[in-house]
This record gives structure tokens, C-alpha cells and sequence, in this order.
């Protein structure tokens, strides 16, 4: 990892966990959501842990470089995430650590090792280095783009990688074969039965606290699971939301919703009630 001349911004709340060794990647290929095996450097890409009812254990950005891949993931899951990881690996060569010498770090603009963020129309390059700026969040790019955080808009085994949109933004490989997990939420695909997705939504006024029901006339599309300023993000009924339907109502205030066609089933598919 090389030092930038000008520091990028450090995200506060996260920490460096690496999977390093002859076996690391073939090891994190049949574990977590996301394809490892063509990650290289100047890419990065979302995945998680899922329990095996399929739910996210914890997420996170993945980078690579040769044997070695950097996992930058929640302060709060980072020492439960190495044990798990340590426990899944069995005989594989890999060793799993926090990285305590290196930290998280996010630009506007590319920096030497930086990746953009897939999740963010890659307007904010992402990085892992041995020291950052200032400690500043993608809060508000999260809000304004709709992307939901792990520790934020839900926690440990609440929610499906596509409640959250994770597959959406490259998270989950659904081709690759088999992961913690998967039979699960590959069935959900399959047959159409995806439920939930996370649709941001903004307010003339302040936006209602996370847990404020959303409401088109009579029918509860779903809730707020976070808030920030005149933005919310709402975990939505996929079967109380049709494409057209682009206003609700939450806590008496209008709520203009942003759907995209890419969370919504195809024409045809089964939505369940």
C-alpha cells in the first residue's frame, strides 16, 4: 500500500482485515457473496457473510493485489468477522488479521490505489492505506444515492443481501457456485420472490426518523430505516410498489420516491404478498 502526497478523507467506524495467502482467494470464493477471483487492483467491489438462512452476518468493500485481499468492513464486526473467517477456512493456506497499521480511505478523485465505488457510480474512489486525512463519512453520498450501511439501516442477520440492494451493485455472483447462503437467496431470485428493496426517498421538509411507516393511501409500502437531513432510505414491499407509483406518504409529509428499474422484477415475475 502506497501513501498518497495529498490525504484522502478517513472514514470513521471501519477497520482492515486481510486474507492473505496461496489459498485466500479460492478460500473467499466459496464463503462470502461476491467474486474474488478476478478482483485486481484499481477495482473494488461489495460483498458479505451470510448466515445460512441466507441473512448478512456483515458486509463489506474488497480489494486485491496478488495473494493478498483487503477487507474494509464495520469497526463493530471486524474481531466476530476474523473468528468466522478463521473458522470457515479449515486446512486452507490464508491467515486472517486486523490490519491495526492501515485504515479506510475515500476520495472525490482518484488517489495512487484507489478503486471507485461501484455502489456510487463510481463518483467516490475508495482505498486502504497506512494513513489518511481527516475523519469524514459518505454519509451524505449514501443518502443521496440511496445505499444503505450495515450498522445504519440494519444489523447482524436482519436482512437479505437484496433487501439491501447488495446484488444490484455487484455484491453477489450469482454464477459462481456456491457460498454461505446461497441456496437461499439464489432460490429467491429464481423464483421471483424477492420481497423487500431499499428505495431512497426525499422530503420537502425533515425526513422522518428511522422506524416512520411509509404509506401509499391506505397500504404500508414499508418503513424508514434511516434518515438524514430532507433524505431517508425506505425498506419497500416490492409487491406495494409498482413502478408508476412514484409518491407516498410518511408521518404526514409528502415522500418522493426514486425507483429504479433495477430493483424492481422483471415484467411477468411473481411477486409475493
Amino acid at each position: 500500500m502506497t501513501i498518497p502526497d495529498a490525504l484522502p478523507n478517513t472514514l470513521p467506524g471501519r477497520s482492515v482485515l486481510s486474507v492473505a495467502g496461496a489459498e485466500a482467494r479460492s478460500f473467499l470464493q466459496r464463503v462470502i457473496t461476491a467474486d474474488v477471483t478476478d478482483l485486481e487492483p484499481g477495482t473494488c467491489r461489495p460483498g458479505a457473510l451470510l448466515t445460512p438462512q441466507g441473512k448478512i452476518l456483515v458486509d463489506f468493500m474488497i480489494f486485491a493485489d496478488g495473494q493478498t485481499v483487503w477487507l474494509d468492513v464495520p469497526s463493530e464486526a471486524a474481531e466476530s468477522l476474523v473468528k468466522r473467517l478463521s473458522l470457515f477456512k479449515l486446512r486452507a493456506r490464508a491467515e486472517v488479521v486486523v490490519n491495526a497499521d492501515l485504515v479506510a480511505v475515500w476520495a472525490t478523485s482518484p488517489f495512487p490505489g484507489s478503486a471507485p465505488d461501484p455502489r456510487l457510480d463510481s463518483r467516490i474512489h475508495r482505498g486502504i492505506t497506512q494513513s489518511g486525512g481527516p475523519e469524514k463519512s459518505l454519509d451524505a453520498y449514501e443518502f443521496e444515492a440511496g445505499v444503505p450501511a450495515f450498522g445504519r439501516d440494519y444489523g447482524e442477520s436482519e436482512v437479505f443481501p437484496t433487501d439491501v440492494n447488495l446484488d444490484v451493485y455487484g455484491g453477489v455472483a450469482w454464477k459462481k457456485g456456491c457460498f454461505i447462503g446461497q441456496e437461499v437467496v439464489s432460490r429467491m431470485k429464481r423464483r421471483g420472490t424477492i420481497r423487500k428493496r431499499s428505495i431512497p426517498a426525499v422530503f420537502a421538509g425533515e425526513a422522518p426518523p428511522r422506524g416512520t411507516a411509509v404509506m401509499a393511501g391506505d397500504s404500508r409500502i414499508g418503513a424508514i430505516s434511516s434518515a438524514r437531513g430532507h433524505s431517508a432510505i425506505v425498506l419497500a414491499r416490492l409487491d406495494k410498489l409498482g413502478a408508476s407509483e412514484r409518491y407516498a406518504e410518511a408521518d404526514g409529509q409528502e415522500a418522493h420516491l426514486s425507483i429504479s428499474e433495477d430493483v424492481l422484477p422483471p415484467q411477468g415475475e411473481t411477486r409475493i404478498g
